[in-house]
């Protein structure tokens, strides 16, 4: 969460500088190179893998986290957190100059969120049925 604030608070010409910085790398590394061409093309879907990535980590942590508490389930809890905080984020976007709140990220990283903590339920599952067998 911390992480997330953090990128969240840069401004945008800063946010961009640091996702373009990664994506020249990562196309020198598969291509050997980046063009213009190339770095405007796969800039945003950069941007919202990190999105997606950075809530599926978080999905996997709240779901580890909550694990041992017995009020809720620790899978549903895990995503319903995970979608308040990226709305809360968003919002906190709003007060960031060049950047702003948008819907599609939220969901976006609901659904990063939800695949982790749905495959941190999973191992859990697969992990009790092998200690019982």
């Amino acid at each position: 969460m911390i992480l997330i604030f953090h990128l969240s608070s840069q401004p945008a010409e800063q946010s961009s500088e640091l996702s373009t910085g990664m994506l020249s790398r990562i196309l020198e590394l598969l291509f050997g190179g980046a063009t213009e061409d190339l770095l405007l093309r796969y800039h945003t879907p950069l941007r919202k893998l990190a999105h997606f990535g950075l809530y599926f980590m978080l999905g996997l942590s709240l779901t580890n986290a909550l694990r041992e508490q017995k009020l809720v389930p620790n899978v549903p809890a895990a995503i319903v957190l995970s979608a308040l905080y990226a709305a809360s984020d968003e919002f906190h976007q709003s007060f960031v100059a060049g950047r702003g709140p948008q819907v599609s990220d939220v969901l976006l990283d609901t659904a990063g969120a939800a695949t982790g903590a749905l495959l941190m339920g999973a191992l859990y599952l697969m992990a009790r049925k092998r200690r019982r067998s």
